[in-house]
């Protein structure tokens, strides 16, 4: 083997006479070094001062070897397990124009005469109450932040969970929170105060016709099935409009679902039309992670429990935040101790309901 690289890097020394044996040198610079790799196997030869310093090693040839070829794909799963794995966190999408609408595609029915509203249909069941304050824990903005979302499934079923409409994966996640016993709502973008705010994708805005929120709204609710109601997220000018949102309260009424007011504005007029329409409802009496601490989470849900306490309930809610959840796993726990039972959010809907009729 080695006899076959000495004769590649050597050549006959040019203008001797015939009959002499001609001199070889080794090949010196880049032009050798390339005429042996074109060869195969890479040697190299550094030559100075009459000094030669091999430097090189035996390489595969240029085709692979079978055994080369097959092992490539395990080496690149090694690979990619080395790696590391980043959190995949969505950020909202631009609201597409109007002809974009995709047409709905799971539209929550009309109700039936003389059967259950769908609110009713698909609410959780309640736990025994035996006289204790109820609590109910919603949490929304759910869907967009996979990771964190998984992670709130897996707190306890009585947590009410509120899906973003332009999540995606919307119906696997959904699925997943359902047979882990969750009651789920559909949390719908609306209008803020601030314009200059995101409120996602088919925003129902003030500024748009009755005709053109309408199918926004009938985007928004074929998004999933399986729902106890909406709730607006953001919204603070849209709630505030008693124009705009009657058309939305309608629509929610005729398909036999219920609303739960965020309140993120102290001048929303959505509970009070909402009575007056006999639509279920229920409003949010406290937001526990605006700061987003353990401490201050921890915080609001001890007010959460002195509203619950003089009023018999309360409902609070939060969002997919780490701090959210680490708050919760420690809080959670301590209810039972405390004399409070955790309720899904349509538990108040039951008691809002019987106290109106």
């Amino acid at each position: 083997m080695l006899e076959r690289f000495a004769k590649l890097i050597r050549r006959p020394k040019r203008g001797k006479a015939k009959g002499r044996k001609p001199k070889r040198r080794p090949v010196k610079g880049a032009t050798g070094i390339l005429a042996a790799l074109a060869q195969g196997p890479l040697v190299l030869v550094a030559c100075g001062a009459g000094i030669g310093l091999v430097i090189g090693a035996l390489l595969a040839t240029r085709q692979p070897s079978p055994a080369t070829i097959a092992q490539k794909p395990a080496l690149q799963q090694l690979a990619a397990a080395a790696a590391p794995q980043s959190r995949e966190v969505e950020s909202e999408p631009a609201a597409p124009p109007p002809a974009a609408l995709p047409a709905p595609s799971i539209i929550a029915p009309k109700t039936a005469a003389g059967s259950r509203p769908l609110w009713q249909q698909y609410a959780m069941a309640v736990p025994a109450i035996e006289g204790r304050p109820m609590i109910a824990i919603v949490i929304d903005d759910m869907g967009i932040d996979k990771a964190e979302s998984a992670r709130v499934i897996a707190l306890p079923p009585q947590v009410t969970i509120a899906f973003m409409t332009y999540a995606k994966e919307l119906a696997r996640q959904a699925a997943a929170a359902r047979a882990a016993g969750h009651e789920l709502w559909l949390h719908v973008p609306m209008e803020p105060l601030d314009r200059g705010l995101d409120a996602g994708p088919n925003v129902l805005k003030t500024e748009l016709t009755p005709e053109e929120n309408r199918r926004r709204l009938d985007w928004a609710l074929s998004q999933l099935d399986g729902y106890v109601g909406i709730n607006n997220h953001m919204g603070s000018r849209f709630t505030s409009s008693e124009a705009d949102m009657r058309p939305v309260l309608e629509e929610v009424r005729a398909r036999g679902l219920a609303f739960l007011d965020s309140r993120t504005t102290a001048a929303t007029v959505a509970g009070k039309m909402a009575s007056e329409m006999g639509l279920p409802h229920i409003d949010r009496d406290v937001f526990i992670d605006n700061d987003e601490t353990v401490d201050s989470v921890l915080v609001q849900l001890q007010r959460t429990e002195e509203i619950a306490r003089k009023r018999g309930s309360a409902l609070a809610i939060g969002h997919p935040h780490a701090t959210t959840i680490a708050a919760l796993l420690k809080w959670l726990p301590t209810l039972k101790e405390k004399g409070f039972v955790l309720v899904p959010a349509s538990a108040l809907l039951h008691q809002e309901t019987a106290t109106a009729g």
